[in-house]
């Protein structure tokens, strides 16, 4: 489907679309491959985007895990967090991004801060419900938990942990490609807003095809990871 639509994008651009705005794939990859492999100016600002989202995601992940496992196994601690966490949940991660800036600076850690804001509710949330839905099929299937190991108690929640993990990634790399456009001099983020500010669609384009190329080996390597999990679990 990708290729599917990168050959509609192209053939369209080339006999009617203003490639001022619709660049066309062949020109953006063009300038991609330049861009990385030639000159190397993306590969600084690949870099800079990419350690500070798997900063903040692991910042974020340790304890949304941690507490997520502990409002599942607990229904005292899920009744006394889940209202607190939950409206904490509905305010957008960017309508903090001034009061960031005033705790934090305008440092790279302030980046890691604001992405492990944003990716802490859906890996605390997936966590809670793999783990309370773990608890009720042992209790269907007559399995006291005291005598299941933690590897197997961890197997049943695990495909929750990992679905929480890549949902906070896109959101934690959206927020902070929105951070990178107004406190950083480097960064995917600060590329494309510079590139727009200057008209340059090209290059703007390159700076979203590399954001989703981050996204994508991301996804990848998480999903490798849960795989290689799934398979020890199972031997």
């Amino acid at each position: 489907m990708v290729i599917v639509w990168l050959l509609v994008w192209e053939l369209s651009s080339r006999s009617g679309l203003d490639q001022r705005y619709f660049v066309p794939p062949s020109v953006m990859l063009r300038s991609f491959y330049r861009s990385v492999l030639v000159t190397g100016e993306l590969r600084t600002h690949i870099w800079a985007t990419v350690t500070r989202l798997l900063g903040g995601l692991v910042v974020g992940a340790i304890p949304a895990m941690w507490l997520g496992v502990v409002m599942g196994r607990n229904q005292h601690a899920w009744l006394r967090y889940s209202l607190f966490v939950a409206a904490l949940g509905l305010i957008p991660v960017i309508a903090s991004f001034p009061f960031s800036i005033v705790m934090f600076g305008v440092g790279d850690f302030q980046k890691w801060a604001m992405v492990a804001a944003a990716v802490f509710y859906p890996i605390l949330y997936c966590t809670t419900k793999g783990v309370q839905i773990s608890r009720i099929l042992q209790a269907a299937a007559n399995s006291p938990v005291e005598d299941v190991i933690r590897g197997d108690w961890l197997q049943g929640p695990g495909p929750w942990i990992f679905t929480g993990l890549k949902m906070g990634s896109v959101i934690g790399l959206a927020t902070l490609l929105g951070v990178e456009m107004h406190t950083s001099t480097r960064g995917l983020g600060f590329e494309i807003v510079v590139a727009m500010a200057n008209l340059n669609l090209v290059r703007a384009y390159v700076g979203m095809f590399a954001a989703a190329l981050v996204m994508y080996a991301l996804w990848l390597c998480l999903t490798f990871i849960e795989l290689m999990w799934t398979k020890s679990s199972k031997a």
